[in-house]
């Protein structure tokens, strides 16, 4: 009986993983520079209440002046990234030369960093979002568009402003958004995408898809001001060495030094809806010339500060544990924590409710 043997060769060319751009360079926050420092420190002044001016005074007409009050936050870079492989030069030669050591640097950008990155940027950007909405039931193609909008007025009640504005939605959520009746014929949502994962237009931000393993589990999407955060990457570096002692070929290493902040007092510029994973923002009532802080959620502590400084990364908040008395024109804001859960919305209790 006869034998054939078939041949097999390698193919000269590699068969590359699905990789994405970046989802959220474009709306990243620049505004700060971390060069020659791991830290950096960013003061805010706090604006004084308005009284009435007193023509009649004999004097502090304007009112009894005081020292301008401010705010110091720290912003530390955590994450320093790396890797480290080789190329054994008579493991090249064997076969077919088709390793190369730019490609491979590519591949790891690629692949691993850039939606490692995304990812911490998402987390950060939810983690300090000053709007946080809990809704247990997903959105559809028939509640997707009144939800957005909402988001976006919620932000323009803070003075947020609308340009530079982004809504990134989970894919499931994206594909809700493109069936909405609403957007049927807007020439604005039809027009050609020019962003990476552009799907078009809603009150003229951009909606960019985001697959859902990107985002905190429950995050339906996110509405960001691109400043309300502060988004750093000080060391990108990608080097392969032909010479490195100890090996025959070429040693391939990588480091990025990366972080992501909310600055504090611009977190209002985040909006964040999400069907579960969330604390409920705490609800306030006076009651007996004191406010009463409480939140739906099951087991989170009730952080607050009253002098209008942000309660998720202030060093004067504390633990609520009884009503308190706020001494007038002093602002209180609240928010919810709980270990696994996406911390809420801050809650900002008008100074004429306080007074």
């Amino acid at each position: 009986m006869s034998t054939i043997n078939l041949a097999a060769r390698y193919e000269s060319k590699l068969d590359e993983r699905f990789h994405l751009q970046s989802r959220t360079e474009a709306f990243c926050g620049s505004n700060y520079s971390w060069e020659g420092a791991n830290a950096i420190k960013v003061w805010t002044l706090e604006s004084a209440p308005l009284g009435d001016y007193d023509a009649a005074a004999a004097a502090n007409r304007f009112g009894t002046p005081s020292e301008v009050d401010d705010e110091v936050n720290t912003y530390a870079l955590t994450r320093k990234r790396s890797f480290a492989k080789v190329f054994d030069v008579t493991n090249v030669q064997d076969q077919m030369f088709v390793k190369k050591a730019n490609a491979y640097l590519k591949q790891m950008w690629d692949e691993r960093y850039v939606p490692e990155i995304d990812a911490v940027r998402f987390e950060a950007w939810v983690k300090g979002a000053g709007f946080v909405t809990v809704n247990g039931t997903a959105l559809t193609k028939a509640t997707v568009m009144e939800a957005i909008l909402n988001a976006h007025a919620a932000l323009d009640d803070a003075f947020v402003p609308s340009e530079n504005r982004a809504t990134f939605v989970r894919t499931d959520v994206a594909v809700a958004t493109k069936l909405a009746a609403e957007l049927a014929y807007s020439r604005e949502w039809v027009d050609k995408a020019v962003l990476r994962g552009k799907i078009g237009e809603i009150n003229g931000s951009p909606v960019i898809t985001v697959p859902q393993s990107l985002l905190p589990a429950g995050v339906e999407f996110i509405v960001k001001y691109k400043n309300a955060t502060a988004d750093p990457v000080k060391l990108r570096m990608l080097r392969a060495n032909d010479n490195a002692p100890g090996y025959a070929g070429t040693l391939m290493e990588g480091l990025c030094r990366y972080d992501s902040f909310v600055l504090a007092n611009k977190a209002e510029g985040i909006y964040v809806y999400a069907q579960s994973g969330a604390c409920a923002t705490p609800a306030a009532a006076l009651s007996s010339g004191k406010i009463a802080l409480s939140t739906a959620t099951s087991g989170a502590t009730v952080y607050y500060t009253t002098d209008g400084t942000n309660p998720k990364t202030s060093s004067t908040r504390q633990a609520y544990s009884a009503a308190l008395t706020v001494e007038s024109g002093k602002l209180l804001r609240a928010c919810a924590v709980k270990s696994g859960l996406i911390d809420s919305g801050i809650l900002t209790v008008p100074e004429e409710v306080v007074s």
